[in-house]
């Protein structure tokens, strides 16, 4: 009876101990969200605060978090294949339901890419931060690269090879492969853990100023990134987006990415990679990740193919208000 009651007493502590991590990175968001209603004349600025966060924070950090690394600390392959399992699984599953609504490729791969691609770099890297110190910044980074390579890289060819055949010029696959290799690797988040990767493969050791410079930077990337989000959020209109048609789009996205993405990338880690309490951070990594809201990313490049740009920022804005709940929740579970 006393060992029952102390163990609920314990779980509601680390429950509470959770509450007290998580509310205040949502509450940066609602910062940037209500000073962006405040400012709605500071367009430009919102733009210097994006561009810092993608071109100089973020890589900053996750540059910081790989080169720091031993080489045998990057061999997590339970973490690795659990993740890629769950954006395969998700991208498929999503491209066959569009399939059975009669939406085509290459249009069902920005649909796919919504399910599957995630705020990894401004939400999950802070998140994770945030609420497992500094010996998570290593399986963020990491996963940071694992969510957006794949997806970015299937949409591109999805693009140039089927949007070939209603166009008098046509792609080659090599073509269309090597302009998807370019484009994600020229992507800053991406060129900064394989800079990272560079030290640690070669054992260089970091210069003690080029150390402090990075940690210096990256120290800024967890609030301005949660901030920007905010601010991002406040320029949208979701009642101009909502038509019947766009949520029927939207609906099964939002399921496949807030609730069926981290349920696959945890079963896979646990019941097929063996993931236990040894790696516990890199699974909670793998799956919070997994359980990010619809990235930006996705609307760009809805905007770059002209399509469903609307609803695709409908679904970004609905998942990062649900992911508000689901996340804390996740952490708990993850946590207990």
């Amino acid at each position: 009876m006393f060992t029952s009651c102390h163990g609920r007493k314990r779980i509601q502590r680390e429950k509470n101990y959770m509450f007290m991590i998580v509310v205040p990175i949502f509450m940066v968001i609602l910062l940037g969200y209500f000073f962006g209603k405040l400012k709605p004349d500071s367009g430009s600025s919102d733009k210097l605060i994006n561009d810092y966060v993608l071109y100089i924070a973020l890589p900053a950090l996750l540059f910081l978090a790989i080169a720091r690394a031993d080489i045998n600390e990057l061999k997590q392959w339970g973490f690795i294949s659990s993740s890629l399992i769950g954006i395969v699984c998700i991208y498929l599953l999503s491209g066959f339901i569009a399939k059975c609504r009669g939406i085509p490729l290459p249009q069902s791969s920005i649909l796919s890419m919504g399910a599957c691609y995630g705020t990894t770099g401004y939400m999950g890297v802070p998140i994770l931060i945030s609420v497992y110190g500094q010996e998570a910044a290593l399986p963020a980074a990491i996963a940071t690269i694992l969510h957006n390579i794949p997806a970015i890289m299937a949409v591109i060819i999805s693009w140039d090879l089927f949007a070939a055949s209603h166009k008098t010029e046509t792609t080659s696959a090599a073509t269309s492969f090597w302009k998807a290799i370019k484009t994600t690797f020229t992507n800053p988040l991406t060129v900064s853990v394989l800079a990272g990767l560079v030290f640690v493969v070669f054992g260089i050791r970091m210069p003690a100023f080029l150390e402090a410079f990075a940690s210096f930077l990256g120290s800024a990337a967890g609030p301005t990134a949660l901030f920007a989000l905010g601010l991002g959020l406040s320029r949208l209109n979701i009642k101009e987006h909502v038509t019947g048609e766009a949520l029927g789009i939207v609906a099964p996205m939002l399921v496949l990415k807030i609730i069926l993405q981290p349920a696959i990338t945890l079963l896979a880690g646990v019941y097929l990679f063996g993931m236990g309490e040894e790696n516990a951070i890199w699974l909670a990594a793998a799956v919070v990740m997994a359980a990010q809201p619809i990235g930006a990313g996705v609307y760009v490049f809805a905007k770059k193919y002209e399509y469903k740009e609307d609803t695709i920022s409908l679904a970004i804005i609905a998942s990062l208000l649900i992911s508000l709940m689901t996340l804390p929740v996740i952490l708990s579970l993850l946590n207990g």
